[in-house]
């Protein structure tokens, strides 16, 4: 399916650029104000099938919101700094959906790897996962037309079971 090939090369390159910007951010130091709980209410990250929702009473992750930072940050990148979360960073912890598209435009073996439901295809349904979010600054367009530089948040979504990534995405 062509948005999820596209959003597994934006995913690379915002991981290559947090590598040289949040990841830089963990060097040594201890995470200073950093917000970890549970969703209370479901955020709709975007319009595109994107909601993060509270987790159910019994959640019981494998991870705590810091061992799956650390987890994501050793197997994203090769010797730096510290794995402590940044600071000014909000970790929650609650049920994450990607919605993909239609399955109709699954075929025989596009799907083979996503959740389908109800006519839709999903990469994670309700995922008991961690959410990272920070105030950014976010830029859209394209070459051609580029638009200008707002404020966002930017999400980096955690399995909670194995400090996995899921997906890195922004919030207008």
């Amino acid at each position: 399916m062509w948005r999820r090939r596209n959003l597994a090369i934006i995913g690379a390159i915002g991981l290559a650029a947090l590598g040289g910007g949040l990841f830089a951010q963990t060097s040594s130091r201890p995470a200073e104000a950093t917000t970890i709980s549970s969703v209370s209410n479901t955020i709709t990250i975007n319009a595109h099938g994107e909601t993060f929702a509270p987790p159910p009473a019994n959640a019981a992750p494998a991870l705590t919101a810091q061992q799956a930072w650390a987890q994501f940050i050793q197997s994203s990148t090769v010797g730096s700094g510290g794995t402590a979360i940044p600071s000014g960073t909000t970790a929650q912890l609650g049920l994450f959906t990607f919605a993909v598209g239609p399955s109709s435009g699954c075929g025989t073996t596009n799907c083979s790897n996503l959740i389908v439901q109800n006519g839709t295809a999903y990469s994670a349904l309700n995922q008991l996962a961690y959410g990272y979010s920070y105030p950014s600054t976010c830029v859209g367009g394209n070459d051609i037309n580029p638009l200008p530089p707002t404020s966002c948040t930017q999400w980096i979504f955690l399995d909670a079971k194995t400090g996995q990534l899921i997906v890195m995405t922004s919030q207008p």
